[in-house]
């Protein structure tokens, strides 16, 4: 039996060289990055903490990322215009505060900070950082429970985008946004044996998956290293931890009749 002791997961959205910012692809990447940060204010396992964006595309993505979340209003959640309430406690605030000070100190804060001016409440603004230098490790060490994500600069290719990637030491999932399958699958199996899941996101997709911080229940939750070296297990496979193996041995006819072997 394989049990999942979950310690953290630093998950990672991959941005390939290839999604032009006029693409539904470019477009999904936008939308998922910003679901997932605001998302239970970031109080979740597979929401997404580091975003690993080509160089020449850096001061772009990181505009357009900062557009986006500063639509979402933050706020009490019994407002209907309030699109992400605060962090469970006051200690997670001084959690989060804390660390967002950790990791600015290797990063500039593009948007955001530690709290929303002239609310009463546990209330964090999302934030975006962008790292200094992509191989600091308190980026891939660190993981911030709360609506943080830093944008990590890397050179385009495959090999490296998952190289960082799996520098998080095990995560329970990974997102890859890519229409080049040449490069998806390079990237993809490279990531493999640090992640528990992989979603890939292209125009194929776009608009019709669910986002890669939201588990469905048929899938596979868990993931290796830091991530809990296990799995939760989905659908029919997650009733075998219940049930108990018997073998029967006996005439074949009686066994295939009244225990459901299968006849020869």
């Amino acid at each position: 039996m394989r049990v999942n002791i979950e310690a953290d997961s630093l998950n990672a959205a991959i941005l390939a060289p290839d999604v032009e910012p006029s693409s539904e692809t470019y477009g999904q990447f936008l939308a998922n990055v910003a679901l997932d940060v605001r998302q239970k204010t970031g109080q979740k396992c597979t929401a997404v903490r580091r975003i690993l964006v080509p160089s020449a595309r850096g001061e772009d993505v990181v505009r357009d990322l900062c557009e986006e979340l500063g639509r979402i209003q933050v706020g009490d959640p019994a407002d209907k215009d309030t699109t992400m309430g605060p962090v469970a406690s006051a200690d997670q605030l001084r959690d989060v505060r804390a660390g967002i000070d950790r990791l600015a100190e290797q990063s500039e804060v593009a948007c955001g900070g530690s709290e929303r001016a002239g609310a009463k409440g546990f209330f964090v603004r999302p934030t975006l950082l962008v790292a200094v230098h992509a191989e600091t490790d308190v980026f891939h060490e660190l993981e911030v429970f709360g609506p943080v994500a830093t944008v990590i600069l890397y050179d385009g290719r495959a090999e490296e985008a998952a190289r960082l990637a799996n520098r998080g030491g095990g995560s329970l999932v990974g997102s890859v946004y890519s229409d080049d399958k040449r490069w998806t699958e390079t990237c993809v199996r490279a990531m493999a044996p640090w992640h528990g899941r992989i979603w890939i996101g292209s125009e194929r997709v776009a608009g019709q998956a669910s986002a890669p911080g939201l588990v469905l229940p048929m899938t596979t939750h868990g993931g290796p290293g830091r991530a809990g070296g296990g799995e939760e297990l989905g659908g029919l496979r997650g009733l075998a931890f219940y049930m108990q193996r018997t073998a029967i041995q006996g005439f074949q006819g009686l066994v295939a009749k009244a225990f459901g072997a299968p006849e020869a």
